[in-house]
């Protein structure tokens, strides 16, 4: 009789089966640890991307009376006048080089190209914090006129553009040509050459070209064009309702003066001029105000804000005839003679347009200091430049 033999069962153990609770627990936890940082890590991203694609963008640089100027607006505005400013450098810097620096009779112009150029490297460098003031004082401007009741078609922005680029659409009429006069042995006069107008197909391409460049190298949009040309023309209309409130009449003074250095020779003038000797002899002789010595010391016909604070009162103090005292200023030592005084005088067309930009730059100060300007703009959120794209 064959002896079964019997199989062992190997049993587990309490302890293992513990210990392979532990080892689940332990590898559950661990994946559930990877997947929470997974989450995080992406959340985070995501969170990055939010914040670069659509908080930061949105995110005002300033308010100004509620309404927000954006970063990224701020932004491509940065862009659009950083490239501005570096093709003007570069023209600038073409025509300079025009001129031999060596040669002695270009030293003058060659001197106006470079205190050109030093200004633009300027305003290059200063063109985030530039940007920023542009777009608080335009809308500013927008309130503005929005307050005169000043409205801006889209039809006026083409006109605009279309102007800037040269296209007529409305082109004049030309004159008619004089025909030879057959009872006559005069010859018929020449025409004059007329202006090759641009044609509108020639204007659509010229324009498409500038919008794919400017959205290539600096994202600035045809949208975004349009609306600075907007901004462009509420500031013209705005401008020229101030400019028309400005009276074309005024109190105004007819002076002369006689221009010195130290005190001690302005009074040698007042002696000379008491003991009998002409005005504008001495002028000539004494002053040293070029620009009208020779001219007996003329000022002409001013109104009150044009010269000096000590020089104004004096002269506008004066009675017709009279002859003042040495009065000093930052120039020097003046005796004026006033040879007129009128309340409603006609201000000459210099002196109206003088006055008459004086008022809209007046207007915008007041704007300024009465608006609720907040900013929050910060050095570090003016663009990196753009790194430019090769083809090879």
């Amino acid at each position: 009789m064959v002896k079964k033999t019997r199989k062992h069962t190997v049993g587990v153990t309490k302890k293992q089966v513990a210990m392979s609770a532990r080892d689940q627990e332990a590898r559950k936890r661990v994946i559930i640890g990877v997947v929470i940082a997974a989450i995080i890590i992406v959340g985070v991203i995501v969170a990055g991307v939010i914040f670069t694609l659509v908080i930061q963008p949105s995110s005002p640089v300033a308010t100004v009376n509620g309404e927000r100027i954006t970063t990224e607006d701020y932004q491509k505005l940065v862009q659009y006048q950083r490239r501005n400013l570096k093709n003007y450098i570069t023209n600038l810097t073409s025509e300079k080089n025009v001129y031999d620096p060596e040669d002695e009779n270009n030293a003058s112009i060659v001197g106006f190209y470079d205190q050109m150029l030093a200004q633009a490297e300027q305003q290059l460098t200063d063109v985030g914090q530039a940007t920023l003031e542009q777009m608080i004082d335009d809308q500013l401007i927008r309130q503005g006129a929005a307050t005169e009741g000043i409205t801006v078609t889209e039809d006026q922005i083409d006109e605009k553009i279309e102007s800037l680029f040269g296209y007529q659409r409305n082109p004049p009429t030309p004159a008619p040509t004089a025909t030879p006069d057959s009872e006559s042995n005069e010859d018929a006069p020449t025409p004059n050459p007329t202006a090759t107008l641009m044609a509108k197909e020639d204007f659509d391409l010229a324009y498409q070209r500038y919008m794919d460049e400017l959205d290539q190298t600096v994202g600035f949009s045809e949208a975004d064009y349009r609306d600075l040309i907007r901004g462009s023309l509420y500031e013209e209309a705005l401008s020229e309702i101030v400019k028309s409130r400005v009276p074309s009449t005024g109190e105004q003074v007819w002076a002369r003066h006689i221009l010195v250095a130290d005190e001690e020779t302005a009074q040698t003038v007042v002696e000379r001029l008491n003991a009998g000797e002409e005005f504008a002899a001495l002028a000539e002789e004494f002053s040293t105000d070029t620009s009208n010595s020779a001219n007996g010391g003329d000022l002409g016909w001013f109104g009150r804000g044009m010269m000096v604070t000590e020089f104004e009162n004096a002269a506008f103090s004066l009675a017709v005839g009279e002859t003042s005292g040495p009065v000093q200023t930052d120039f020097g030592y003046h005796i004026i003679r006033v040879e007129g005084h009128e309340m409603e005088r006609e201000l000459d067309p210099q002196t109206l347009s003088q006055m008459q930009n004086a008022a809209f730059d007046e207007w915008l100060t007041t704007a300024r200091q009465n608006a609720d300007i907040q900013r929050s703009w910060t050095p570090d959120k003016i663009p990196a430049e753009p790194t430019p794209v090769y083809s090879y």
